[in-house]
């Protein structure tokens, strides 16, 4: 497996930091601090990861019956908002396997990180469609946040 990007630009770092430091152009104290803001950045990732495939997990199999303030339209559960949107059940379906598949995914790139980055574009271009879709229904755009919250943490996650 290859690595994640953030333990590439890792390696990269550490690599140029130890030629800096044999010819004395870097102290220790500056190669602790690039570090340190390393490990920093991967604790922020891990809990994007977390805070995207739980949050993922908990619309699609905890509360896809359940009436939220986000649904789209006048829709009460997950079957009504697609129907609110034009689209039919089948679609529901493959779009429900799509976001739990890649929402696992995300939580397994904890420990297979290279699967970060794959599963983090995939759930992002599936949160623009639902932004989009609450632009077709015209909800307010308050409906349309966590969509887009969760497009921007998949496009941090995908950089970082």
């Amino acid at each position: 497996m290859g690595e994640a990007p953030v333990c590439r630009v890792k390696r990269r770092l550490e690599i140029r930091l130890r030629v800096l430091n044999r010819r004395g152009n870097v102290g220790t104290v500056q190669t602790e601090r690039i570090a340190s803001s390393d490990t920093t950045v991967e604790y922020i990732v891990i809990a994007l990861q977390l805070i995207v495939g739980l949050g993922i997990l908990n619309v699609w199999m905890l509360r896809s019956g359940k009436a939220t303030p986000y649904r789209g339209g006048a829709a009460k559960n997950l079957r009504e908002e697609f129907a609110a949107y034009g689209l039919p059940f089948w679609f529901m379906c493959v779009i429900g396997v799509l976001k739990v598949g890649l929402a696992l995914a995300l939580l397994a790139a904890i420990w297979f990180h290279s699967v970060a980055q794959p599963a983090a574009i995939g759930l992002g271009l599936l949160m623009l469609g639902a932004f989009v879709m609450h632009l077709k229904v015209k909800d307010p755009i308050r409906k349309a946040l966590p969509s887009i919250a969760v497009l921007a943490m998949c496009a941090a996650i995908a950089l970082l």
